[in-house]
């Protein structure tokens, strides 16, 4: 007896962190567009190819912190990381899109941009709020999307749980811009054209307009433009560091998504055996004492189980996180080392380009 209260004291705890859940998600769908997959169908892949368009992927996370550790917390910012890999793959595998790359955080380099928000993650469930906008302004997606795994989409290797609302993102996103097909040419110019204007706002800022939210090219500066060139330069330069971090990145999700993977499904089973206690045990008269403790051991396994793979998982998050603090870029025969996380490094590598460039002897 004196087991079965202390199983039922872990039970109720775990009830309570499970019930957080349904919680966020009530308060993400009052806000936007709210898309929930359903259950056992699949979402058939975009038939048209994709545009000649480079895409800027920027994921966040807005999971709730549980436990309220650093260790949490750095998880669920390595998780947005793998969560923006898979997002990439997506388009990537899909004929047609420009370079598809991860930034830390949004930019006007790329034509697209989408925007991930991580609003629930908990090997079940998958909730996204997705925001995704072409260079010129013009909104394409504005949406949050849900999904529920059904215990056969961990089957198999290199399942894939939440396939499908990966797939929907992708074909809502193109749709969107193929409704209005943009100029290829006038959006890439409109990109570059808005990154000078930020850096060297007098010398460009002739040559777009700016009405009710979105940006119009007005005129093209000269092919033989030098301060030109020398953007372009700087550009690719900033690219470089895009480019770095992202193999980073690659890194980590090779050291980290088997780990990820077994946690997502070790979170499912507990939060199924939760669920299932939750539906089955309103009457607890219908149950013996015995029965009720070989219950109560069950949701204690899948816990067990969980707990393992979770602690596994954030001890490889933390380790990865600390070789991933610095990154060293060789640029004009000069070796800059950044520090601090992505975001911090991304602003001290575009000021950086900016002394190297010396863009105050341009204007």
């Amino acid at each position: 007896m004196h087991h079965s209260v202390g199983a039922r004291s872990l039970v109720c705890v775990l009830f309570a962190l499970a019930l957080v859940c349904p919680v966020v998600l009530a308060a993400a769908t009052q806000e936007a567009d709210v898309l929930t997959i359903s259950v056992g169908d699949s979402v058939a892949k975009p038939q048209q190819p994709g545009l000649p368009l480079d895409v800027g992927i920027v994921v966040t996370t807005g999971v709730v912190n549980n436990s309220g550790t650093d260790m949490e917390s750095s998880f669920r910012e390595t998780e947005a990381k793998l969560v923006g890999t898979r997002m990439r793959r997506e388009l990537e595998a899909h004929e047609g899109w420009g370079v598809v790359r991860l930034f830390p955080e949004p930019s006007v380099i790329p034509q697209v941009t989408l925007e991930l928000n991580v609003l629930i993650s908990d090997g079940a469930q998958l909730s996204i709020a997705a925001f995704g906008y072409d260079v010129s302004g013009r909104v394409l997606l504005d949406r949050t999307y849900n999904d529920v795994a059904l215990e056969s989409d961990y089957l198999g290797e290199g399942a894939d749980p939440f396939n499908d609302l990966f797939v929907r993102v992708h074909v809502d996103m193109l749709s969107a811009l193929m409704t209005e097909a943009p100029a290829i040419a006038v959006l890439k110019s409109v990109s570059f054209l808005r990154y000078a204007q930020a850096l060297v706002p007098e010398a460009f800022s002739g040559y777009l307009s700016h009405r009710e939210g979105r940006w119009y090219l007005t005129r093209l500066p000269s092919g033989q433009d030098p301060m030109g060139i020398r953007l372009k330069k700087l550009q690719e330069y900033e690219l470089l560091f895009i480019d770095t971090i992202d193999e980073q990145i690659r890194s980590i999700e090779a050291e980290v998504g088997a780990a990820y993977s077994l946690w997502r499904r070790a979170s499912k089973e507990q939060l199924d055996w939760l669920e299932l206690r939750r539906s089955r045990d309103s009457d607890e008269k219908k149950f013996t004492d015995d029965s009720a403790f070989t219950r109560l051991q069950a949701v204690y396994a899948a816990y067990r189980s969980l707990k393992i793979h979770e602690q596994e998982l954030f001890e490889l998050v933390l380790d990865l996180e600390s070789e991933a603090r610095s990154t060293a870029l060789y640029v004009e025969k000069q070796v800059f080392k950044l520090t601090g996380t992505l975001e911090q490094q991304y602003r001290e590598w575009r000021s950086t380009l900016l002394r190297i460039n010396d863009l105050e002897s341009l204007r």
